[in-house]
This record gives structure tokens, C-alpha cells and sequence, in this order.
């Protein structure tokens, strides 16, 4: 006699596709396993509800979406693999369970009471895990600087209704143009002032993956750029010419960072050498960090972000302006990715967070614009 019994399987189904996300759902699905293999036994036991339910094989056999005949065979099948009955019928009784076939639902109720739950909390975790990589929505890769723009857009497209989602590596500014130029991404960000001219190092540095017949360019916004200080020190520091006193303690950023090459640049055309800056060669990594050293008086003044500043307390001169810009190729400027980014970015919304952000402005005319237009060069 062939060995047999009720073996349990988890089977999962995807969902049909909604606009925003393909979600997948586990079910506790019964088999009989034989030696040819596993039988299905759903059919049996949603019968033997229905049964119960209803009274009659008929009725039990619409309710579930069968034919009568094939209830019937289903039936009669499944009592020829228990060698026992399941059901009885009576004319003009109907049917009803067997004490066995009311034994068989009880357990597979207790089973579904028990691990039930159990699959939700897994089926949770699972979409947990995967978070949005089973998103619809058109994953746009974006590789670059950071910039308080950048978590502007983040957070409107995913509470919004856009057909997009940013997937967000943070670089070096150059690093992130390699990348859009080599396909690994669709957006590169980088900052550029006024300041930075023809025949600086950041022209030199950004000209060969900027070239105006690939790239297209989005200006989002403005920020100041400025000095951060004690505020004992407002009316003695008014400008970068002020940073040449022996008495004034700077810290810089780390070389190689956009921020000092900006400050560089201002130092420049201040007129003001950097060997008479004390504290020049001292830095810090990050804008933040050389706020907190202002802030515990490691150091009397640092260049940074105005927002930095409000947040820690210090006073703040502003000595130039950057904007933010996102760069694209100038194949994808028509795709239906790009109208959806410049319809986010040009709404109230959006323009009102970053206009809340301490010594931002958003772009007034925001708009696709070739390189020459965009940049100072």
C-alpha cells in the first residue's frame, strides 16, 4: 500500500500589476504526496466547506467555481486515496460530512489559524527586503554631489504621483559626470559659482565630460556660500580680506573637495594670498564638521553653507553664490522621464522646500539648457 499523507506548501502569486507597485502574495496551498508526486488538494477542502456550509454537493459545487460532475469526481477520488468516506448523500437529504471529512476541515483550519499569520509576517518582510525594486515606476539613477535639492526631490517623488523613483549614489562631482557619460547613470549633480571662469581648475577639470553636443543641463537651485563664525566676531569679520589677520583663526575643508576649490576661487579674486590665512592648511571633512569646529572654538571661522550656520548658532557673511546643476544626456532630453523631473521640480510644492532651506533659492527659469547658456564658461 502506497504511503500517504497531507504535506503543506507555500506557493507564491503575483499580483496583477498596479501603477505603483507589483506586490506578491503567499498561500498555504495542501498537497497529498504520492510516489508520482504531489496532488493539489485545494479543490477538497474548499468543497468540504462549502459542503458544510451549504448542504448540498450542487450548491458546494457552484459556490467554489466547479462543474457538478467534476465536484462529484473530485469527491469520490479523494475517498479512494483515504480508503474512506468523506461525504455522504441522501436524495432529497443533500450531503454532509462524514465524521472523517469533518475531522479533515478541523485540522486544516487549526493549520491555517497557526501558520497563516505566520506567512503574512513573512510576506512582509519579504516586500521589506526588496523595498523598490519591484516598483513600476521608472528607476532613474543619479550619481554626483549631495545637495539639499537632491532630498527636496527625493521625498516629493516618493509621496507623489510621478511615474519615477531617483536611485542615488553620492561622488565627486567629476566622478558623477564619468558616470552619466559611461551609462551608469542617468543624472550626474555638481555645483558651479560664478566665480569658477574660463582657465580655472574646475573649468579644466569638468570641460571633457561636459561636452555641449552630449549633455544637457538643468540649473535647480542657488545656495550661498559664505563665512561661518563665532558671533563675537561680526563686526571684525566682514570679508574674505579680513581672514589675513594673525589674530583670526580659520579652518578649511579638505583638499580636493568642491567647496575648497570654490574657496580658492574667492580667496583669488579677494586678492588675498593663502599663506596669510592662519589656519589655512588646517581642515575639515564635510561642511557640517567645520561648523562644529567654529562651534566649540577649535577654530574662529570656516567657509560653508548658510543652513549650517542657522542650525549651529554661528553668524554668517555670504561672499558668493553656486548653483545646483543636474546634468543629463542630450539623447534622453526628450524622454518621458525627464518632462515628468522638470514638472516635479517647476511645482509649487518643490520650489516652496527649497526655498524654506536656509540660503537656498530655486531657479526662477527652470528649464533644459545647453552647457553654454548654463555654465560661466
Amino acid at each position: 500500500m502506497l504511503r500517504r499523507y497531507i504535506q503543506w506548501y507555500i506557493s507564491g502569486t503575483a499580483l496583477t500589476r498596479i501603477p505603483i507597485a507589483m506586490k506578491f502574495r503567499f498561500e498555504l496551498s495542501p498537497s497529498i504526496d504520492l510516489a508520482e508526486g504531489p496532488q493539489p488538494a485545494g479543490n477538497v477542502f474548499s468543497l468540504l466547506g462549502a459542503i458544510r456550509e451549504t448542504g448540498s454537493l450542487q450548491q458546494a459545487a457552484l459556490r467554489v467555481g466547479l462543474s457538478y460532475r467534476y465536484a462529484w469526481g473530485s469527491i469520490r477520488h479523494w475517498e479512494s486515496l483515504f480508503d474512506r468516506s468523506i461525504v455522504t448523500m441522501q436524495r432529497g437529504k443533500g450531503a454532509e460530512l462524514t465524521r472523517f471529512g469533518e475531522s479533515l476541515l478541523v485540522a486544516e483550519n487549526r493549520v491555517r489559524e497557526v501558520v497563516e499569520p505566520v506567512i503574512e509576517s513573512a510576506a512582509a518582510e519579504f516586500h521589506r527586503y526588496l523595498g523598490d525594486s519591484l516598483t513600476s515606476r521608472t528607476q532613474v539613477r543619479f550619481s554626483g554631489r549631495p545637495d539639499a535639492a537632491i532630498d527636496v526631490m527625493k521625498d516629493s517623488l516618493a509621496i507623489g504621483e510621478a511615474d519615477m523613483s531617483l536611485d542615488t549614489v553620492f561622488c565627486g562631482a567629476v566622478d558623477g559626470l564619468i558616470c552619466l557619460h559611461e551609462r551608469q547613470a542617468e543624472l550626474a549633480g555638481f555645483h558651479v559659482s560664478p566665480v569658477h571662469q574660463p582657465g580655472t581648475r574646475l573649468h579644466a577639470a569638468f570641460k571633457p565630460w561636459l561636452k555641449p553636443s552630449d549633455v544637457r543641463l538643468v540649473r535647480v537651485a542657488w545656495r550661498d556660500q559664505g563665512l561661518m563664525m563665532a558671533p563675537r566676531l561680526a563686526r571684525s569679520v566682514k570679508s574674505v580680506a579680513d581672514l589675513a589677520s594673525p589674530e583670526i583663526r580659520f579652518i578649511n575643508r579638505e583638499r580636493g573637495s568642491s567647496t575648497r576649490a570654490l574657496f580658492d576661487q574667492v580667496v583669488t579674486s579677494g586678492g588675498v594670498h593663502a599663506e596669510r590665512i592662519a589656519g589655512y592648511e588646517r581642515y575639515a571633512f564635510g561642511n557640517r564638521l567645520v561648523g562644529e569646529a567654529v562651534r566649540q572654538g577649535d577654530a574662529d571661522v570656516g567657509f560653508g553653507l548658510r543652513s549650517t550656520a542657522e542650525t549651529l548658532g554661528l553668524h554668517y557673511v555670504p561672499l558668493t553664490r553656486e548653483a545646483y546643476y543636474l546634468a543629463l544626456r542630450n539623447s534622453d532630453r526628450d524622454a518621458a522621464w525627464v518632462t515628468a523631473l522638470l514638472d516635479m521640480l517647476r511645482s509649487e510644492q518643490v520650489a516652496g522646500q527649497i526655498s524654506a532651506i536656509p540660503g537656498y533659492q530655486p531657479e526662477p527659469s527652470l528649464r533644459l539648457m545647453p552647457v553654454h547658456e548654463a555654465l560661466p564658461w
